[in-house]
């Protein structure tokens, strides 16, 4: 893990204030790389690194890496876990190695296969390749955007980054907030697809790479797999070894480290499989989990039984009160580059700062609900669109009986709270519907919250220059298909590379720490995406063949049958007390955020939340996270639209 920095100006050399710009804004991402800092340049290319040291821990593995003849110049973030096996494949094509190190084995299979060599790694990356002789850069990011890479193109040149703010560091660049995308952040609590809150930096797309030459900048796809196109038929028996097969291979390589590992526990399933597997490989291994000081948001206990099951008595528990909660939230608001709205961001790096002092490297469960249908939605995705034929007044009259009738409850998903973001989905496409019941806000309310905007944007159906409509063109060559394909397909586009795959890298690299995600590994995404649906959803069970896997494992049914819990905090319970003042102070009248939005609007949903007449909890987040991200970065000025 590492933090990756580069400039590349059109025309004119760097002088010597520039470069001190250059290293300035790789400064500002040292957190990612404590280990070791580098750079190279060259006339009009500046390309930084910032190492955190996990494989061959040697200064000739040091970055910027260059090959034998000088040609091309790497700068790497992440890691490749089949470097291994790549290695000897490259030794016998000729290939000599000076190190040991997985950025050698990048650059070698660039330099044997070119850009073919992206579908060979088996891991997660963003990588930066300048070819010195063809003045051509290349940027690369994984499959499912694992690890972030931003871009800014203009007539005076390139630049990328880690984190957004090495970007935003660069003096004498006008950034100005993109409302519509602010708009978009606010209901989908993160910035999806290739969206950033500043009018002209972009996220290169997982599973896409660039090439930025004399002739221009050219983005293309390297990779996709989509959920249900090539359907494998297997039985239980097939099903089940197949899986076991691929996650015990990917759950042995991903443990390649050179420096002190240990696994992620929620108690959940994904991460309890995670441990199974790597505990049985290695007996030493240690884990760590949260305890949280409120017993309904606490797996804790589930964790410990997972513990008692393996026989492992090394986990390492870090106890979540208020005040370690106090002090997470201001670290969060501190550092985050980019607003975010899933409070288990706070957990995560409260996880991360408490272990980082015991290990380097974490193995979480990431991805599982992604790839095998783990959320609450798949269990009716398929069956509303009975309700699509009402119109939103009677979908509004429903809501409000609901209100009467269901009493509120800030516990994780209470009935309430899940029969109203239910009908929050209707009226809708087949496309836009999922990500209607996810969002923070309905389009109606976002509407009055932001009365600045295009009247026209905050729609349901997903027309071009409207909220959703980058969900809509994602998902278009999916019509027709399945409500689950269309589904997880949704999930791992969009919510997996920017907010899960998002939160885990902020955190823990704020902590010089990497987490790696087994279930993540290529071979294991695809055979998901070829698994048909009953090994899925079954019986009524969510990850049915997760659950199979466990049973056949021994676990008790109150493992193998457990709900879906978010790794989250009693944010709206506590949103009332040890946060209060915090959101006062974000929404105080002298504040940026009301240049985008309605303050009176703002104080209503603050005021319904605080006495207890709605749970609006994961709006005043999201609304709390923009407000201290707008007064952290000064330099980005006035809002433009799209």
């Amino acid at each position: 893990m590492c933090a990756i920095f580069g400039w590349m100006k059109s025309g004119k050399n760097f002088d010597s204030g520039e470069l001190s710009q250059a290293r300035n804004a790789l400064g500002t991402m040292r957190h990612r790389g404590p280990d070791a800092k580098g750079e190279w340049s060259e006339k009009n290319v500046f390309l930084g690194h910032n190492r955190l040291s996990i494989i061959d821990l040697s200064e000739q593995a040091n970055q910027p890496f260059l090959d034998e003849e000088g040609r091309y110049v790497l700068v790497f973030n992440g890691e490749i876990y089949n470097y291994l096996e790549l290695r000897s494949e490259l030794i016998k094509l000729g290939a000599i190695f000076r190190t040991n190190s997985d950025t050698e084995v990048v650059l070698k299979s660039f330099i044997q296969y070119g850009p073919d060599a992206f579908l060979k790694f088996d891991g997660m990356f963003a990588i930066a390749l300048f070819d010195r002789r063809q003045e051509r850069l290349y940027l690369v990011r994984d499959f499912l955007g694992q690890k972030p890479l931003y871009y800014y193109d203009s007539p005076s040149g390139f630049v990328f980054a880690s984190e957004l703010r090495g970007i935003l560091a660069l003096p004498n660049f006008n950034w100005h907030a993109n409302s519509e995308n602010i708009y978009r952040f606010l209901f989908n609590s993160c910035f999806m697809g290739d969206m950033t809150p500043v009018t002209g930096i972009k996220k290169l797309l997982a599973g896409h790479y660039c090439v930025k030459g004399k002739q221009g900048t050219v983005i293309r796809k390297f990779w996709d797999s989509v959920p249900g196109e090539k359907v494998v038929k297997m039985d239980v028996i097939e099903a089940r070894s197949q899986f076991e097969k691929l996650f015990d291979h990917s759950c042995k390589i991903s443990m390649r480290s050179d420096v002190p590992s240990g696994i992620f526990l929620s108690g959940g399933m994904d991460s309890s499989l995670v441990l199974d597997k790597c505990f049985r490989m290695d007996p030493g291994i240690s884990a760590f989990t949260v305890q949280m000081g409120e017993l309904d948001f606490d797996e804790s206990v589930k964790a410990d039984e997972v513990c008692r099951h393996l026989g492992l008595s090394r986990i390492n528990k870090y106890l979540m009160d208020s005040k370690a909660l106090e002090r997470s939230i201001d670290a969060y608001l501190d550092f985050l580059d980019e607003p975010h709205g899933d409070p288990g961001f706070v957990n995560a790096y409260f996880l991360a700062k408490s272990c980082c002092r015991e290990i380097k490297v974490g193995l979480a469960g990431d991805g599982a609900d992604e790839l095998f249908a783990g959320y609450i939605p798949f269990k009716v995705i398929s069956q509303a669109e009975f309700l699509n034929g009402l119109g939103r007044p009677a979908i509004e009259a429903i809501k409000g009986i609901v209100r009467k009738i269901v009493p509120i409850d800030d516990r994780y998903m209470s009935m309430q709270f899940k029969l109203l973001s239910f009908l929050d989905g209707f009226p809708s496409t087949a496309m836009t519907r999922l990500p209607l019941w996810l969002g923070a806000i309905s389009p109606e309310n976002l509407k009055g919250l932001c009365p600045q905007g295009p009247k026209d944007f905050f729609v349901r159906t997903g027309e071009q220059g409207t909220l959703l409509d980058n969900v809509c063109e994602t998902l278009g060559p999916l019509k027709g298909r399945s409500a689950v394909d269309m589904g997880l397909y949704y999930y791992q586009k969009f919510f997996l590379p920017e907010f899960v795959c998002m939160h885990t890298d902020r955190a823990a690299m704020q902590n010089g720490l990497e987490v790696r995600s087994p279930f993540l590994s290529l071979p294991l995404i695809e055979f998901a995406n070829q698994l048909p649906t009953q090994f899925k959803i079954n019986d009524n069970q969510l990850k049915w063949l997760l659950r199979d896997s466990l049973r056949t494992r021994g676990y008790a049914p109150a493992i193998c049958r457990q709900k879906k819990q978010g790794f989250t905090f009693p944010i709206a319970r506590w949103m009332r007390t040890v946060m209060r003042s915090r959101l006062e102070k974000a929404f105080s009248t002298d504040r940026k955020i009301f240049s985008l939005i309605d303050k009176n609007y703002v104080d209503m949903l603050l005021q319904q939340h605080l006495g207890n007449q709605r749970n609006n909890y994961r709006i005043l987040f999201n609304l709390l996270t923009l407000s201290s991200w707008l007064e952290k970065y000064p330099q980005v000025g006035g809002h433009q639209g799209g």
